[in-house]
């Protein structure tokens, strides 16, 4: 059966001395792994098309028996030029990139995919791709029915000013409630503002810049380990490794 559909780009394999296994997140059917023949070449119609980030539109003939699939045909949709350039805007793509590279793979999830594209086409246009970063990590949170609280306290839901995040549970606790714990991040009332922010926010809203002042950092680690206690394949992403360095 013939499919086309849209198609982001997560990871690039070579196979053999001139093809490539695409790892790709697709708008209908979620992670698909296509192989494109010959597109390393230098004749080839896909040379340049063919990269991380990139959004195509993909043509392949599906069969179901198969665990990867046979490209066709590719056009560009958006290349995401700026976006490649910058090397904040890469460092934290990537995180995102890697872990929709680990979703299970044909699981259509057009909520995911529309995210996907909306963030990106944040950092595109010059938004902070740190903050792009985290609405990206706490929509996808919500959308998978995992959300992290921020307006309320876990453990007596009243409104919290200031919290206390537990990185065993992954969940924000109020003041009041935090002295059943040990361990705990402490999140003042401009952090937690933030969080709380981003949950509500559109796209539109998103800054260009962060606060200097902000402890970028813990906010970080926070969503980072929040997806950790939620996810089995998120508990380790290279890619937040080499960000922790560079940074």
């Amino acid at each position: 059966m013939l499919q086309n559909t849209q198609a982001f780009i997560l990871k690039v394999n070579p196979k053999g001395e001139t093809s490539a296994i695409l790892h790709c997140f697709s708008k209908d059917f979620g992670r698909i792994i296509l192989i494109a023949k010959g597109t390393r070449s230098s004749k080839s119609p896909f040379k340049g098309l063919i990269e991380p980030f990139s959004l195509l539109n993909v043509h392949y003939k599906e069969k179901k028996d198969r665990a990867y699939q046979f490209l066709s045909q590719a056009e560009y949709l958006k290349p995401y030029t700026k976006l490649k350039n910058h090397p904040e805007s890469v460092l934290f793509g990537s995180i995102i990139l890697e872990i929709l590279y680990k979703e299970h793979e044909n699981d259509p999830n057009k909520a995911t995919f529309e995210l996907l594209k909306q963030v990106f086409d944040l950092m595109e246009n010059g938004r902070s791709a740190q903050m792009a970063h985290w609405y990206f990590l706490l929509k996808y949170l919500d959308l998978e029915g995992l959300s992290l609280n921020t307006l309320s306290c876990l453990n007596c839901e009243e409104p919290m000013e200031h919290g206390y995040f537990f990185p065993k549970k992954g969940y924000i606790f109020c003041e009041n409630c935090r002295e059943d714990f040990s361990l705990n991040w402490e999140l003042d009332r401009q952090q937690l503002t933030i969080l709380q922010d981003l949950g509500l926010r559109s796209t539109a809203e998103i800054p260009k810049t962060i606060d200097k002042e902000i402890d970028k950092e813990l906010i970080n680690r926070v969503l980072w380990n929040t997806l950790a206690t939620r996810f089995d394949h998120c508990r380790t992403l290279k890619s937040v490794e080499v960000l922790r360095k560079v940074l």
